[in-house]
């Protein structure tokens, strides 16, 4: 008897703490809406009042919301305003959205001229992720598809991202994934990358080589916003035998005129590519 008492209470106390979780996230939320609906920045009375909270649960909530960096406090009025991070998600959101509408048809397009699957990817947070994939006629028996996450060192639509990134935030990807070594043509070494993705730059696409799997090869170009940031990739893959190494420059001349035309889409306009050697 004394066992189930005890399992029951335990039962009921991870129920409360549940419940508590979940009524601490729809207050978060709550403040985060009142924030924005206002305009202005709110001080921790009004937000009290406005809400029916106690100001102790107010600044619990407004002290884990100010860590991750969705409220900011004005340091002369000590009033709360929405933070950057909340312009930076609703800004992810849109710029996805936007590609997304854009780049369909033209992905589209890529599989029927070239027979090969296309996929299109970004870097959320420290990920490469897969966003949108096409796939082609041809039998491609690989893992990967929509919300995957991809070996940025591997992965020709990863290496095409972090080709521009700053020296300090590819270091910090790089720490979190590692190098693992897929195939025994992957790149292991930080130096071997770092030559491998000035060549990225240099031509303008990126190339996987069989270094996620043997017998495939994949090509990936940059997608650029209309401040010339790289936001995105563009790729397709397909067996080594389908796209042998003299179909390498033609198939990347196809993938870079889809890239800058998404890229062109969003507002970036760029001079005209003489090769994509060039």
């Amino acid at each position: 008897m004394e066992s189930f008492r005890t399992l029951r209470h335990n039962d009921m106390a991870k129920s409360d703490h549940r419940r508590y979780n979940i009524n601490s996230i729809d207050r978060a939320l709550n403040l985060l809406e009142l924030l924005a609906k206002d305009g202005e920045a709110i001080g921790v009375t009004d937000l009290s009042r406005r809400l029916d909270l106690d100001k102790s649960m107010i600044y619990r909530l407004l002290s884990t919301l100010a860590i991750r960096g969705y409220v900011e406090q004005d340091q002369a009025t000590r009033k709360y305003k929405l933070g950057l991070k909340v312009v930076e998600l609703a800004g992810m959101k849109l710029s996805t959205v936007e590609m997304f509408s854009v780049a369909r048809p033209l992905l589209k397009g890529l599989v029927k001229r070239t027979g090969e699957t296309v996929h299109m990817a970004m870097l959320v947070q420290l990920d490469i992720i897969c966003l949108d994939k096409e796939e082609g006629p041809a039998i491609l028996n690989i893992k990967g598809g929509i919300g995957d996450k991809y070996p940025p060192h591997a992965a020709a639509i990863g290496k095409a991202i972090i080709a521009y990134l700053p020296e300090e935030q590819l270091r910090v990807i790089l720490e979190k994934h590692g190098m693992p070594r897929y195939t025994s043509k992957t790149i292991t070494s930080v130096d071997a990358l770092k030559r491998h993705l000035r060549a990225v730059r240099e031509k303008g696409y990126a190339v996987n080589d069989e270094e996620t799997y043997l017998g495939v090869r994949s090509i990936a170009a940059p997608v650029r916003d209309r401040k010339g940031e790289v936001v995105a990739s563009l790729g397709l893959s397909g067996t080594a035998q389908r796209i042998s190494r003299e179909k390498i420059e033609t198939l990347a001349k196809a993938v870079i005129e889809v890239a800058d035309r998404v890229s062109a889409e969003l507002g970036h306009y760029s001079s005209p590519r003489i090769s994509a050697t060039g």
